[in-house]
């Protein structure tokens, strides 16, 4: 039975090897040292490319520690260099069911007072235009010379002044699309 499932191996790494890399001559035995090498080449790579990036990380915490320390020596404050350890990090807190609880009935009760105020400001609006609609129609029966007056616009109530773009020229022969 094991000659059997050894058979079956060797056929499958058989068919797992392109014949062209592959003469007669070359046992099974030579095929695994080779790929063996060329794994520890690759492993090589990736550990000089690992170093690398550790040593990039420690340059730039390098330059980051001195820039914050930096900032901190001039604005008279104390700096602790172990602040900005990348493995310092701290733990989550968790919150008691209560804690959440008040949390989330504050929550609630903060947009049931925004809301009523919005209501509030949104009459008050209303309440402001219909007075000044029923203080325009009075004006137009008392004396129409003061209501159109009070329709003018008066240039200098809001002082308003605009500036167009300055840097970008006009479009030659730009043709406006036609509202309608």
């Amino acid at each position: 039975m094991s000659s059997i499932m050894a058979t079956n191996t060797l056929r499958k790494l058989s068919l797992a090897i392109p014949r062209s890399s592959v003469s007669p001559s070359v046992s099974l035995v030579q095929i695994r040292t080779k790929s063996n090498q060329q794994k520890k080449v690759k492993n090589k790579k990736d550990m000089r490319r690992e170093i690398m990036k550790e040593f990039v990380k420690k340059q730039e915490l390098d330059k980051l520690m001195q820039t914050t320390s930096l900032k901190a020596a001039k604005m008279g404050e104390p700096f602790d260099p172990e602040m900005l350890n990348p493995a310092r990090k701290r733990a989550p807190v968790e919150k008691s069911p209560e804690k959440k609880e008040s949390e989330y009935l504050l929550i609630k009760e903060w947009s049931r007072y925004r809301m009523e105020e919005h209501k509030r400001d949104l009459q008050r609006l209303t309440d402001m235009v219909v007075s000044r609609e029923k203080a325009m129609k009075e004006l137009r029966k008392l004396s129409p010379l003061l209501y159109d007056r009070a329709l003018e616009l008066k240039e200098g109530l809001f002082p308003y002044e605009c500036v167009g773009p300055t840097a970008t020229p006009p479009i030659v022969h730009y043709v406006p699309p036609d509202p309608e």
